[in-house]
């Protein structure tokens, strides 16, 4: 058999083989598949795709191409643009310019030190391996051309092929010149060393064949879908947390009350104080992401109202975080969360939240033990980033007890325009109460941060809770306003 026709008859057999597993990905509604391309363009970045979508069913192909971050991308922080392009699970998405060409290029370029260049590979690194334990499978290719063999090589054709290997041709990039190309690959080189691992490989791979080219990355991506049907997927296996040595709840005082007159004065005031503030010209300079949890019939509703009563609606969102969707359970587990941050000078209210993982999806056993011990430091991270990209999170705890939970289900019950909030599922949660109080008491010891502490108020007084919350948006606000 020739040498064409044997190249043929391999590529038509993983063509199949690569269909299968599409199909058999796509029903069991497993992945996406995610296929970083960097490199070259002369290595055949683009030609690779095109491959691809000859022989993959392109209805559930998705490719994404990213350049220098424009508009709203520049004052968000810099993974938010990656987190909501993250294609649906079933399907391989191809990603040209991903999250590593904005680090490369300012450190090829010296605009960035060693030390950011690093901190920035870590902070990627902790981002894969949350895809990957999240379901995404995650390859990183980068094509290049290797030096050609000088054996019986006429002088002039070297010359031109070292042309073509020292050519910089790398449309996200930017224009680069060819004496930058030896930082691109040295950059490259040291890139892979900082962001490899078994969960979310780098392979070089030479681009002068064509041939040899797609036929490599085709049987890297099949044998990782087929290792992902089966099951056999690496993914992280340990866990940075401690469980809690305080009982806050224990500590509080829950005699905290205001008298009326009181409450409708400092209530007014207040509002009125943070109505200047969200007024404040330097506002908009950052963002503000107001975080809720606590018990039912704690009395976030009721104090979230206090709060956005004073507020623009152009610039305010509130998110009653309920159940995922089939959709949104296919999805990482942030993701939703990610797609509803606040942008520059407007303000989000989560009504529950992301930490929803280590609440009721820890008590009700909805997620694995591994999964909601992992998801303290991908939360730590999720607000840091949003710290670093100019957005205040404030989170508060609204505490009761149970005798006075009990008590406000009972009159709910008898007030037909609050009826509706109470559900079968809330009398059910009462008998975990002492579940849920550890899985608090853990969500503070794990995320309680600098940048985002969590503020734990008593709420047997709705009246002490309304105003001690509006007093601390207001006093940190206003402190981050007069260090702008």
């Amino acid at each position: 058999m020739s040498k064409d026709k044997s190249l043929k008859k391999e590529r038509e057999a993983l063509c199949e083989d690569l269909l299968e597993a599409q199909f058999e990905l796509q029903k069991a509604n497993q992945g996406p598949v995610l296929l970083l391309v960097s490199g070259n363009d002369l290595a055949g970045k683009a030609e690779l795709i095109y491959t691809f979508y000859d022989w993959l069913d392109n209805r559930y192909l998705n490719t994404r191409a990213f350049t220098v971050p424009r508009g709203v991308e520049r004052k968000m922080p810099r993974l938010w643009r990656y987190w909501r392009s993250l294609p649906p699970a079933g399907t391989v998405g191809f990603y040209l310019g991903s999250w590593y060409h904005q680090p490369m290029i300012q450190r090829s370029r010296g605009r960035m030190s060693e030390a950011r260049f690093s901190t920035q590979m870590a902070q990627i690194t902790r981002f894969e391996n949350q895809l990957v334990a999240e379901g995404v499978l995650v390859l990183k290719i980068w094509l290049h051309l290797e030096r050609p063999q000088t054996q019986d090589v006429p002088a002039k054709t070297q010359q031109a092929q070292q042309k073509k290997i020292e050519s910089v041709a790398m449309r996200e990039w930017g224009e680069f010149s060819a004496t930058e190309y030896a930082k691109v690959l040295a950059c490259a080189e040291h890139t892979t060393e900082l962001t490899s691992s078994a969960l979310a490989p780098w392979v070089w791979i030479d681009g002068s064949d064509p041939d040899h080219r797609d036929l490599q990355v085709g049987k890297l991506l099949l044998q990782a879908m087929e290792h992902k049907l089966q099951g056999k997927g690496l993914v992280p296996n340990d866990a940075d947390w401690q469980p809690a040595k305080i009982d806050r709840l224990a500590k509080l005082d829950y005699e905290k009350a205001l008298a009326k007159d009181v409450y409708k004065r400092k209530l007014a005031s207040l509002q009125q104080h943070l109505r200047d503030l969200a007024r404040h010209p330097d506002f908009s300079k950052g963002s503000l992401l107001l975080v809720f949890e606590g018990a039912d019939a704690a009395g976030k509703g009721g104090t979230i109202r206090r709060i956005t009563h004073c507020l623009d609606p152009r610039i305010l969102r509130v998110h009653g975080t309920r159940a995922p969707t089939p959709e949104e359970r296919s999805q990482p587990y942030l993701l939703r969360f990610w797609r509803r941050i606040p942008a520059p000078g407007t303000v989000v209210v989560f009504d529950r939240s992301h930490y929803g993982r280590v609440l009721v999806e820890r008590v009700e056993g909805l997620c694995s033990d591994l999964r909601w011990q992992q998801a303290y430091a991908e939360i730590n991270d999720f607000e840091a980033q949003l710290h670093q990209a100019g957005t205040q999170v404030i989170k508060f705890w609204l505490a009761i007890t149970p005798e006075e939970q009990l008590a406000r289900f009972e009159a709910r019950e008898q007030t037909p325009t609050k009826r509706y909030k109470l559900t079968d599922e809330d009398w059910r949660n009462r008998d975990k109460w002492p579940d849920y109080a550890q899985a608090m008491n853990d969500m503070v010891e794990n995320t309680d941060t600098a940048h985002a502490p969590w503020h734990i108020i008593p709420s047997t007084s709705k009246r002490y809770a309304r105003i001690e919350a509006l007093r601390i948006v207001c006093e940190r606000l206003e402190k981050r306003l007069k260090q702008s």
